[in-house]
Order: C-alpha cells, then sequence, then structure tokens
C-alpha cells in the first residue's frame, strides 16, 4: 500500500475568527488513508507557491509591510544566532526604520511569538545554552565512539564538535539514526576520522540521548543508559529517577 498521497486542492477557511484552513481530500484516498493512519490528526507536507512545510505556525493582526518587514528582520536573525534551526532564507532581510514607539510595539509583539513558539516547544530563537538543564559534560565511550554532551531541557542531547563515531554498523541498524547519519556525511557535519570512525564537525543537537547514541555507534542502544558523567551517574540516573 502506498505510504505517501499527493493530490492538490484548494485551501478554504473555516468560518469564524479562528484561523483554520482545510483541503478537501480526493474521494479515492478516503479509504487508503483511513486504512494505513486511523482516524484523528495527520502529518502532512504543504506545497504553497515556491514554499513547502510540514509545520506552519502563523501570527496575523495588528501588523502592517512596515512592522511585518521588522519582525522578518529580528526573526531570522535570532534564528541563525541561535542555531536551533535549519534557517533557508539565502539573503538575511535589513532592519527597516521604524520610530522608538512602533518598535516597541512590535517587539511586544516579537516576545508574544517567542513565548508561544517555546510554549508549544518550539526553540526556533532559544539559543542552545539557554535550553542546558545545567553544565554537567555526559560521555559516551564504545569502540571508535568518544563522544561529549549536554543534556537540554526539552529531553534532546547536544553532541559537541570532536566527537567520534564508529563507522561500522550493526546489521539491524536502521531508522532515524541511520538516515541522519547519511544526511551528516552529505552535508559535511560528519567526516572520516581514520578507517574506523567519522569525527563531528560541528556541535549537533539530537532529539533524544538515544538518538544520539544509536547515530554515533551504529547500532540500537539505550542512550539514557550509555550516556554517564564524570562520576558514572546515567543519565536515566541524573534526570529520571
Amino acid at each position: 500500500m502506498k505510504s505517501t498521497f499527493s493530490f492538490t486542492a484548494k485551501i478554504w477557511k473555516w468560518p469564524g475568527d479562528m484561523g483554520w484552513y482545510f483541503v478537501h481530500v480526493p474521494r479515492e484516498y478516503f479509504e487508503p488513508i483511513r486504512t494505513k493512519y486511523g482516524k484523528g490528526m495527520i502529518k502532512v507536507t504543504v506545497t504553497l507557491g515556491k514554499t513547502t512545510w510540514d509545520t506552519v505556525v502563523v501570527f496575523t493582526g495588528g501588523l502592517n509591510r512596515a512592522f511585518v518587514k521588522y519582525l522578518e528582520y529580528r526573526a531570522t536573525r535570532l534564528a541563525h544566532d541561535a542555531k536551533r534551526m535549519n534557517v533557508q532564507n539565502k539573503v538575511q532581510p535589513q532592519e527597516n526604520t521604524l520610530s522608538e514607539f512602533e518598535k516597541v510595539s512590535v517587539e511586544q509583539y516579537f516576545d508574544t511569538i517567542k513565548f508561544m513558539l517555546s510554549t508549544f516547544h518550539y526553540e526556533v530563537f532559544e539559543t542552545v545554552e539557554e535550553s542546558y538543564i545545567d553544565n554537567t559534560l555526559y560521555y559516551l565511550e564504545a569502540d571508535g565512539v568518544s563522544a561529549q554532551a549536554r543534556a537540554l531541557e526539552n529531553g534532546a542531547l547536544q553532541v559537541l564538535v570532536g566527537a567520534t563515531a564508529r563507522i561500522r554498523e550493526s546489521d539491524s541498524f536502521g531508522g532515524w539514526s541511520k538516515n541522519a547519519r547519511v544526511r551528516f556525511i552529505e552535508e559535511g557535519k560528519l567526516v572520516h576520522n581514520n578507517e574506523h570512525s567519522y569525527r563531528l564537525t560541528e556541535d549537533i543537537i539530537f532529539k533524544s540521548p538515544s538518538a544520539a547514541a544509536a547515530t554515533l555507534t551504529g547500532r540500537s542502544i539505550n542512550g539514557w543508559t550509555a550516556w554517564k558523567d564524570d562520576k558514572g551517574n546515567t543519565l536515566d540516573d541524573n534526570l529520571r529517577k
């Protein structure tokens, strides 16, 4: 059965004040989609013009063109500095001129945006340092692997530049971590260190300790017990018990 369903449809807005937009799914896809995914919300990818996304958050109301231009400048600048997301803007927007009163108003609006995004765990504008649980370093040592990392408040793990990853992979190794390896190599974030290991060329944030450990070791592994501090305490000991 197909795992991807693609179609073109007209977007329509739900009547009322809420900003909900929908598309009608072609009738021939009803049963295949229900059989595969069941009822409820389904993750989709949307293309509108030249822009494609799988998650979008839209803030509207009380903005003129000058305010929007200023917000674009502030948002892309902070997102670049935070280095939490892959910002695809090829050109950094320039700051436009606003009066002091206008700037205060727009900054208050932007504070609301940052608060709402953080509430829904989209740490777009927060630097990694602001998200550390504490300054504890965690270590992963294995065949071909030597890495240091810091735990983040959202359960993610930042593996620090210079970490080594085992080249050899287990027969059962697959899923997200295997795909991440391929992507990191293509992006130059994971390079050959020697005949047995790769090396990280920059800090990388993983969605979980296990995803980080699996990507580095080339096998399935429980990251909560594999990562340990300098006293031998695991992440599980320090953060979940």
